[in-house]
């Protein structure tokens, strides 16, 4: 993040915790015999960490503990030209990796400790499948968890910890909610890859805090590796992923869209399905060298709910990413309205077509079934319409969703 803009499976305990001060979430409903559920996820956030420094640093052998976990190019920032276009900052960044959708929904355009997220989050929807799973954020840099205070007032967030730029006060308590605590989702951000960049750019220093963060990374998973000694019959998805890049050639900065800014990881100790790993070799809009043929930070939330068995309905779909486990839904999914028309095209990548039925529905109303051998739809039932939009796509019972308003460019 810009620090002069703004002054993998865990949690700790209720409540809001900058460091000492403790303040609790609103409490939900106790319930009727609880059934504990096996599977659970951490989700790591290393802000700023560079892609090409992250592989460098591993192949010299200096963050042993992320290459642990499988690694893949991804990239932020929304399609620019679109309306999903937004900096590649840290309050847009977060946001995008914590809902699953671009500011268009989520409304976060800059790093400010004012703005509220206006998208269902990934606590929030685990909540609405499941009251009586629980959630924590744990972060450094507290804008994330301004972001979110209606999650927490709310109770989707049950304890949300603000460590005020100090990463091992994140390690520590994410590691003492990780062995004794109860919490089925756990994100946790660490910060000083970010800091480091921005006062030293890419330099021995930067190195050296990748090394930090990495150790930090080894610190949960060890915590995570004794959990799983007491309790054998839990499932961890554990995710690590970067808001952003940084800006060549010297890495200080930020915010625009470069392709080097553009341009993170999303790591799992899980394998990943073609989304991840399979890029679209000549994607439908060519800019950044095909970035966008790559999996998106956008895929991190229904990655998550798809682990925890949370993911919503297509009726109830609202997010623009993709599981990035399990079946492979539509890919690059677009929607735009035809020139002088009022007719709405949608079009789609579908790996293998075998003839597979296709569902499409518009504002949660199923509107066409199709087959996965055809990549485009025309909606000539737009006239009435006004508004937000939201379309959604579903292959292999896999939702993708995106929003448009009459009148604005392709999204």
């Amino acid at each position: 993040m810009s620090h002069a803009t703004v002054a993998l499976s865990l949690a700790f305990s209720l409540g809001l915790i900058t460091c000492g001060a403790v303040s609790h979430a609103a409490p939900l409903p106790p319930p009727d015999a609880p059934q504990a559920n096996p599977h659970k996820a951490l989700l790591i956030g290393v802000d700023g960490l560079q892609y090409e420094k992250l592989r460098q640093a591993i192949k010299q052998g200096m963050a042993p503990n992320l290459a642990r976990l499988q690694l893949a190019k991804s990239y932020v920032g929304g399609i620019d030209g679109t309306t999903t276009e937004q900096t590649t900052g840290s309050g847009p960044g977060w946001t995008t990796i914590l809902t699953g959708s671009w500011v268009d929904r989520h409304k976060v355009p800059s790093n400010n400790d004012e703005w509220r997220n206006q998208a269902p989050s990934v606590f929030k929807q685990l909540k609405l499948a499941d009251p009586q799973r629980k959630t924590a954020s744990i972060v450094s840099w507290n804008t994330i968890n301004h972001n979110f205070a209606d999650d927490i007032a709310n109770g989707y967030i049950d304890l949300a910890v603000d460590c005020a730029e100090d990463d091992q006060c994140v390690a520590d308590k994410t590691g003492e909610e990780l062995e004794h605590g109860q919490s089925d989702l756990v994100f946790v951000h660490l910060d000083e890859t970010d800091t480091v960049g921005h006062r030293d750019g890419f330099s021995p220093a930067y190195q050296q805090a990748i090394q930090s963060v990495d150790s930090h990374v080894g610190q949960l998973l060890a915590a995570l590796s004794r959990r799983q000694a007491t309790h054998p019959q839990e499932d961890w998805l554990v995710i690590v992923a970067p808001d952003h890049g940084r800006r060549l050639p010297d890495g200080h900065d930020h915010g625009k869209q470069t392709l080097s800014e553009k341009t993170t990881f999303i790591a799992l100790n899980k394998p990943g399905n073609a989304q991840l790993t399979a890029p679209i070799a000549h994607p439908a809009n060519p800019a950044h060298k095909g970035l966008y043929g790559y999996a998106s930070q956008a895929d991190i939330t229904p990655t998550l709910l798809a682990h925890l068995g949370a993911l919503p309905a297509a009726a109830q779909y609202s997010m623009d990413g993709l599981p990035l486990i399990g079946p492979v839904g539509a890919r690059q999914l677009t929607v735009r309205q035809l020139p002088g028309r009022a007719d709405v095209k949608l079009t789609w990548h579908t790996d293998r077509p075998t003839g597979t039925p296709v569902q499409i529905y518009r504002n949660g109303e199923p509107i066409a079934t199709l087959k996965d051998t055809q990549q485009a739809y025309v909606d000539t039932g737009t006239q009435a319409l006004e508004g937000p939009v939201n379309y959604t796509v579903v292959v292999h019972q896999v939702p993708e969703s995106r929003l448009i308003t009459l009148g604005d460019k392709a999204h």
